[in-house]
Parts: C-alpha cells; sequence; structure tokens
C-alpha cells in the first residue's frame, strides 16, 4: 500500500503561491515549492503533469487574491475603493502584481480575468454613477481608468516612488495630492469625459 500523502493538490498550490509572493518567478520551482512544504518534490509531481499547470493555478490564485484586494472597503465609495486597491495592490504586493501582467502571463490573465470584470462591474450595480448609464458608456469608463491606474500601479511597482505609497501618502511632491485624493479627481474626470 503506497504511502498516504500529507498534501493536497491545494496544498502544493498555495506553496507555489507564497513562493511567487516573495520571490517572484524568479524563485519558481519545483525546489522552492518543495522547501515552501517542508517536502520533498515527490507531491508536486504526483498532483500535477508539469510546472506549466501549476504556474496556470498560481495565476488564477493570484488573480482571485487580487479582486478580493480591489472589493475591500477603504472609503465607502466602491468606485474609489476600487482604484485604491489595484494601485495599493501594486504597492504591498509587488512580485504578485508583476507576476499576472508579466508577458508571459498575459494568456492566463486573458483567460481568467474576463471573470473578474464582470465581479468588478457587479460591484458598482448599485452605484447611482453607474446605474442609468448605458452598458457601452460604462465600459468606456472603467475600461479608461483601468489604462490610467494600470500605469500608475505598473510605475509603483517597479519602485519609481521613492516613498512607499499608501492610501494617505501624497503620490508626488509636484502634486500635492495623496493617493486617494488624486485617484477620486481622476475618477471624476474620466466619468464626466467617457460617460457620454
Amino acid at each position: 500500500m503506497p504511502p498516504k500523502q500529507r498534501f493536497s493538490p491545494e496544498d502544493v498550490i498555495e506553496a507555489a503561491f507564497q513562493v511567487v509572493r516573495k520571490q517572484g518567478w524568479e524563485g519558481f520551482s519545483a525546489r522552492t515549492i518543495a522547501n515552501e512544504l517542508n517536502s520533498s518534490t515527490r507531491p508536486i509531481y504526483d498532483y500535477f503533469n508539469s510546472m506549466e499547470n501549476i504556474e496556470a493555478e498560481v495565476v488564477k490564485k493570484i488573480l482571485a487574491h487580487f479582486v478580493d484586494f480591489l472589493s475591500q472597503e477603504r472609503t465607502g465609495d466602491k468606485w474609489l475603493d476600487q482604484a485604491l486597491g489595484y494601485v495599493l495592490f501594486a504597492s504591498q504586493e509587488k512580485h504578485l502584481f508583476r507576476c499576472i501582467n508579466d508577458e508571459k502571463h498575459t494568456p492566463f490573465q486573458r483567460q481568467f480575468a474576463r471573470q473578474h470584470w464582470v465581479k468588478l462591474g457587479e460591484e458598482l450595480a448599485s452605484d447611482d454613477r453607474f446605474k442609468e448609464l448605458p452598458l457601452e458608456s460604462k465600459h468606456k469608463i472603467r475600461a479608461a481608468r483601468w489604462i490610467m491606474i494600470h500605469g500608475l500601479s505598473y510605475l509603483i511597482s517597479n519602485g519609481w516612488f521613492k516613498t512607499p505609497i499608501t492610501e494617505d501618502s501624497i503620490l508626488a511632491e509636484e502634486m500635492g495630492y495623496t493617493l486617494a485624493e488624486f485617484l477620486r479627481k481622476v475618477n471624476r474626470g474620466l466619468y464626466e469625459e467617457f460617460k457620454e
């Protein structure tokens, strides 16, 4: 009778997620996952046919974590909270942000991202700003805002800003706005520009 496995497939994915969270894809290997599990590499290969399958599961887990992060209430304004969550994720989870946005993993992200786009859109359904807007206008506003905050998040995750970025930190000395104030203005401007 073969020995009973101490680890589940979910344990392996969680260990791989933690490796990527700490080290990025550079640290991702069967050996580092096994070290995170405090095990041999056998559980990894018992459950998964290839490291690519594990990568896909890790990207899926990162994206789910990302959406949960965006969905957290921070200010009571869901539209602002999603933008803050996006930028703060890039600041606080730099490796994870880079991992879901690198060129190699874009196909995985495209595969899983649509359901998250829908979920985040549903969170805005009760927002008075979005209730009466045509679907096309909602998509334009959200897409324009995504392009802007993704660019800002990319700069933050790559260390462009010298100070840590928090909701209340001044984004750039020249601007004089906190991150929350800046994103509130961006939200308002993009909404007004793209709602028609």
